[in-house]
């Protein structure tokens, strides 16, 4: 039975995560692996990049030459003029951890780090057509179509400060869940949490899948592995956990 959880507000919607970049130095077997596994449609745009949709949610994209100690997952976050908000960032209190470039098929991105030093990633859109908003699929929230990413963790080692960085500057909703999780809603396409226990994992991307201890094994087949068994939390749902075959660490969410 599912349990009523917290609701947490919905942001403005003006400023979503239209794209999730997932390191993947080993590129063709990513690529491989995750068109397998998830039926996500690839398309290379280049030596280093791949490009993956899936029937909802965010665009992926898969990323080689990504240097050591690079995160696993950067979000992007949806503005009108990437330069805009970088000043803007800047002035909040985080950094520019690369400058705004012209990307092909994406145009104008940019990446910084917030006051805990988590990477995230802007893109600019000039016309926002409406993402249709994913709450995060616990308890007795809709579920989104498999397959798809549903939700991310992020760590803030503050997430009062994290809540009030992503807020002021994007007009993201936050509530205060258990403790170290500050739960995030941008209002449209998908959400997720800060979390403040793990400064050595910055960010994971959820997958949504049917069955998640299947899913591991067909994972293992594959050539990922699965990190522990699958974790069922009464009320919320089940979760697993994986690597890919260049070694980002990956989630699932499902019943």
């Amino acid at each position: 039975m599912s349990q009523e959880l917290p609701i947490v507000p919905a942001g403005s919607g003006k400023h979503p995560i239209p794209l999730v970049v997932i390191s993947a130095n080993k590129l063709s077997e990513s690529r491989a692996f995750y068109s397998t596994l998830f039926g996500w449609e690839m398309l290379p745009l280049s030596a280093e990049l791949v490009v993956g949709a899936a029937s909802g949610g965010p665009t992926m994209s898969l990323r080689a030459n990504t240097p050591d100690g690079f995160p696993g997952v950067v979000p992007f976050i949806s503005v009108p003029n990437v330069a805009a908000a970088l000043d803007r960032v800047v002035a909040a209190g985080g950094t520019v951890e690369r400058a705004p470039w012209v990307a092909p098929m994406a145009g104008t991105l940019a990446r910084f780090k917030d006051v805990s030093g988590t990477i995230y990633g802007l893109m600019e859109v000039t016309t926002l057509s409406e993402m249709p908003h994913i709450p995060m699929p616990f308890g007795a929230n809709p579920k989104p179509p498999p397959n798809t990413i549903c939700s991310l963790e992020m760590y803030a080692a503050d997430g009062a400060a994290a809540a009030q960085f992503f807020g002021d500057l994007f007009g993201w909703g936050t509530l205060a869940t258990m403790p170290h999780f500050m739960a995030f809603d941008p209002g449209a396409s998908i959400g997720g949490v800060f979390q403040s226990h793990t400064p050595a994992l910055p960010a994971v991307a959820y997958i949504y899948v049917a069955d998640v201890g299947a899913k591991l094994s067909e994972i293992e087949t594959a050539g990922g592995e699965r990190m522990g068994e699958p974790m069922r939390m009464p009320g919320m749902g089940c979760f697993g956990y994986f690597t890919d075959p260049s070694g980002t660490s990956m989630g699932l969410i499902g019943e």
